[in-house]
């Protein structure tokens, strides 16, 4: 797990090896272990390592082969390594290394970017230089685990692992995206594919570039629609899936639990978080975890305890009260690079930052088993509203009659409101134009399922592996790298995906039981009461923030949206009334100021409990 950046000119000049260490330096979190730089004519490589695997200096980077005609910064761990080494040196490919990046290395030399990407199983996003053709090829991974921005300059393509290491280039100015703000206010979440300055945009995930002196050359390697094969989907039952799902996850928690330094394990108290602890403590004897514990009944602490003690494990309780989380939030700000969506992140940044205190340097989690296996609320519901217009429409009253008495009994009433829900969607449709034709492609593809509310729900919950998964990915990648921790997510696994995009509705949602897969496997090692309670939002009373929205008036928020005084005025009011307002532009005054004003988080947070003081309201 590392950062890394880079130039690649595109006008003959040689690219700047002093740059680059500027560049660098806003990354240093992400890899405290180790740095190199590699330059040659037109391109110039970075990188800071966090070494996880193969602790030596022979697996530092950027790596380049022994004969010199390939160059690699990456960041992730590809967990398959030892299986593709083994086909590598069965081809006649040597090694000097133990670890898995000299195995990322030597396929793309051996086998070529296009066919060996496909190949990686686990978390990556890399530059690779081929100096047989001088053509830089950027990548990602399947769901975007491990981030990767670049940015054009002139006569230059940059690139690295955070928008901040692109803002550190001379001659990249910051400014605000206009658009990405707007997105981010409406859609109360940022776009994948943008960041929150301008000029600076995210490599999708799933996605490989190749770039030259003739141009780029942006392909999609894997996305679930693609990847979907509906004979099959249509084939699968549920009655064979939990096993199928048992071998699965139990194999990917073995690849996750590759490390030479200490791993632990976040449990929240959740089925998630508990069946990977559970099976990681199967195989290791015993594994430390943790929690980050609110002070309130709702919190996850007692929940966490009680499946430490089922599994007889040890479990660190990290406490956050309510003048620490107000003290990190600007930090955590700072790290995500926009405001946060998830009010866990200081929570987060909490747990990660006492694991590494206690010399833990690799965190497994439960994300992603709630996007690929149906565990919102939303995907029961798009089931069950289908489900029930089905049975509407089946039943004795014509369609006619059912038309003519809506038209007469909504004639007149809740027009205003309608004309608003039509506004709003159309400005999302606008506003987020991809997410839209991704929608309707995954309903074109599922088409052949018969049901339509079985049709609609797999729709729902596989658009969230890009709709969803996104911001839970970027915030863990985040919110450990700001205290050189690495996040590892076991539930999004080669085949894990496979499984979930193929497993049929009764496998994701069964006799009124979300995640039922998930569940019939985890109560297996689990207590039942933990496996079956309802899903549980991160707990955050309404008053824990109360005050803050009085920052607003520092106005960076209002010169950025160009609010005028009474504007001003009334959206305080209304962040007073409203915890989930307040939460989105406080964090936007935060963000600002940090960013546009040169504000430092330190400061920020004696301001923000200054003035929250007198409204304490917990």
């Amino acid at each position: 797990m590392c950062g890394f950046a880079g130039i690649l000119r595109r006008d003959g000049q040689r690219a700047s090896s002093s740059i680059i260490t500027r560049m660098l330096g806003p990354l240093q979190h992400r890899g405290p272990d180790g740095s190199g730089i590699w330059a040659e004519n037109e391109i110039a490589l970075g990188h800071l390592r966090l070494s996880i695997l193969d602790l030596s200096e022979r697996a530092s980077q950027p790596m380049a082969t022994g004969d010199g005609e390939g160059v690699l910064v990456y960041n992730g761990e590809v967990y398959n390594y030892r299986e593709l080494r083994g086909e590598l040196e069965r081809e006649g490919v040597g090694f000097v290394s133990t670890g898995d990046t000299e195995v990322v290395l030597k396929a793309l030399l051996q086998w070529g970017p296009k066919q060996a990407i496909p190949r990686f199983n686990g978390m990556f996003a890399f530059a690779y230089f081929d100096r047989r053709n001088h053509a830089l090829w950027l990548a990602r991974d399947r769901l975007g685990i491990k981030p990767l921005y670049v940015a054009e300059c002139g006569p230059e393509l940059l690139f690295g692992s955070e928008p901040r290491a692109l803002l550190a280039h001379p001659a990249v100015s910051l400014r605000p995206d206009p658009l990405a703000v707007a997105t981010f206010v409406m859609r109360g979440r940022p776009d994948p594919r943008l960041t929150l300055y301008e000029g600076i945009t995210a490599i999708e995930p799933g996605y490989w570039w190749r770039v030259d002196a003739h141009g780029t050359e942006r392909r999609r390697w894997f996305h679930v629609q693609d990847a979907i094969d509906i004979d099959r989907l249509l084939a699968e039952r549920h009655e064979t899936a939990v096993y199928r799902f048992e071998q699965a996850i139990d194999e990917s928690v073995r690849l996750h639990l590759a490390s030479d330094v200490g791993l632990a394990a976040i449990c929240s108290g959740g089925v998630d978080s508990g069946l990977i602890t559970a099976l990681a403590n199967r195989r290791l004897g015993e594994i430390q975890t943790y929690v980050a514990e609110l002070p309130f009944e709702e919190g996850e602490g007692d929940f966490a305890q009680r499946v430490a003690d089922s599994l007889g494990i040890c479990l660190t309780r990290v406490p956050i009260d309510r003048e620490q989380y107000l003290r990190h939030w600007p930090e955590a700000i700072f790290y995500e690079g926009h405001p946060s969506f998830h009010r866990s992140n200081v929570a987060l940044l909490a747990l990660v930052r006492k694991c590494r205190a206690d010399g833990f340097k690799v965190l497994l989690n439960g994300e992603g088993a709630d996007e690929l296996f149906g565990g919102y609320r939303w995907h029961e519901n798009a089931f069950l509203s289908n489900k029930l217009n089905a049975r509407i429409a089946r039943a004795l009253i014509p369609p006619w009659f059912l038309r003519r008495f809506r038209k007469k009994w909504f004639r007149g009433r809740f027009t205003p409101m309608q004309g608003v829900e039509k506004f709003n969607k159309r400005a999302v449709a606008v506003m987020d134009g991809d997410g839209e034709s991704r929608r309707l492609a995954l309903a074109e593809k599922l088409k052949p399922v018969r049901s339509r509310a079985d049709r609609a729900m797999l729709a729902r919950s596989l658009d969230d592996l890009y709709y969803s998964l996104d911001t839970l990915l970027r915030r863990h990648d985040r919110m450990a790298m700001a205290t050189s921790v690495e996040m590892r997510v076991p539930f999004i696994e080669n085949n894990l995906i496979d499984l979930g995009i193929h497993l049929p509705r009764r496998a994701k949602y069964h006799r009124g039981q979300t995640k039922w897969v998930v569940k019939q496997a985890a109560q297996k090692l689990l207590p039942y009461d933990i496996v079956h309670a309802e899903k549980r939002a991160f707990p955050m009373p309404p008053g824990f923030d109360a005050g803050a929205e009085k920052l607003l008036l520092k106005g960076a928020m209002s010169e950025l949206i160009r609010w005028s005084d009474s504007a001003m005025q009334a959206i305080i009011t209304a962040a007073r009334r409203d915890h989930q307002l307040r939460f989105l532009l406080v964090g936007f005054e935060l963000w600002a100021q940090l960013n546009m004003y040169g504000a430092t988080p330190e400061a920020l947070s004696e301001e923000l409990l200054s003035l929250t003081y007198k409204d304490a309201r917990v």
